[in-house]
């Protein structure tokens, strides 16, 4: 309703400043009086917006801290000389695991040379065996 009271102001302001625009005799004091009006409304209307976000954001602060004191009996915080032991196992645990990704990587590796080298001497083992056949035809 307010918004409604805004725009008839408005209007009857700029209506006002085009008639003073123009050269219309229309008395400045008069003018004035109706652009403070506007201000005088906007102001309203922005005091009891600002009330209004400031009273739901104190009322969400106060469920917030409300609810953070039910929450610290279920948990309890660590302090820094425990986080940082913490830290130091972390760092170790990820070492070692990089420690054992490199040695899978490593074996792995030899693993795929074995395979290749098995390969070569069952071909060799193959080509040995048609050698001595043809030498040795029984």
């Amino acid at each position: 309703m307010k918004t409604h009271k805004i725009d008839i102001l408005s209007v009857k302001v700029t209506r006002k400043v085009v008639e003073a625009a123009f050269g219309m005799k229309e008395p400045e004091r008069s003018l004035r009086q109706d652009i403070e009006h506007c201000v005088d409304i906007l102001q309203d209307v922005i005091d009891t917006e600002s009330t209004k976000s400031i009273s739901i954001f104190s009322k969400k602060t106060n469920e917030n801290e409300r609810w953070l004191e039910q929450l610290k009996p279920s948990f309890q915080l660590k302090n820094d000389q425990d986080l940082q032991k913490f830290q130091e196992l972390k760092n170790a645990q990820t070492k070692k695991l990089n420690d054992i990704e490199q040695k899978i990587d490593y074996y792995e590796r030899l693993f795929a040379e074995l395979e290749e080298i098995q390969n070569e001497l069952e071909v060799k083992a193959k080509l040995e065996k048609k050698r001595r056949s043809r030498a040795n035809p029984s």
